[in-house]
């Protein structure tokens, strides 16, 4: 699937297709994308955009593509390495810890520059990220739930998984690999 100037159907189609791989969550928040929210395919490396292909979109929120910075960093490499389409590269080189992700060799520059370049520790996303959290924790607790009942309750409340590593971190629970 290619993304179409001014082929509204098709790009509709690639954007449902891109929410589904991506199991609803936008690709720069992980916020969970439901639907009312305004979401949209993002050329991720915007200088080749219309000359690209399927491996250069993801479906996020038109808020976080926003606050993208592609002029700052147009040439940087991480946009010819891809480490962050692989799991296990991505979570090697970038944590999620104290409701931040920072990379984990301070000398990644690759992985400073990806983490910067998406917002993902944006001061609003940041405060969001930390409000859903404590909402959930202060919810948790007054129910008095246990690790199984955390997992039972996002397998019937999908909306509430915004923020998925966040959760999983705080939780120490593995939500991704349920969904």
């Amino acid at each position: 699937m290619v993304y179409k100037k001014n082929n509204s159907p098709n790009n509709q189609k690639l954007r449902k297709k891109l929410l589904e791989e991506q199991k609803q969550f936008c690709a720069y928040t992980e916020k969970y994308i439901e639907e009312l929210d305004s979401d949209e395919v993002e050329h991720f490396n915007s200088t080749i955009k219309y000359n690209d292909n399927y491996i250069n979109y993801y479906a996020v929120i038109r808020e976080a593509n926003l606050y993208k910075k592609d002029e700052i960093y147009k040439n940087a490499t991480f946009f010819t390495s891809l480490f962050f389409q692989n799991k296990e590269q991505f979570e090697q080189r970038i944590k999620f810890q104290d409701n931040i992700y920072i990379e984990t060799d301070k000398n990644d520059q690759e992985s400073k520059d990806l983490i910067d370049f998406l917002g993902f520790n944006n001061q609003n996303l940041y405060k969001q990220r930390k409000r859903h959290l404590n909402r959930l924790k202060k919810n948790f607790e007054d129910a008095n739930y246990s690790k199984n009942q955390y997992i039972e309750y996002f397998n019937e409340h999908n909306e509430d998984l915004s923020f998925i590593t966040a959760i999983e971190k705080e939780f120490d629970i593995k939500l991704m690999e349920l969904i």
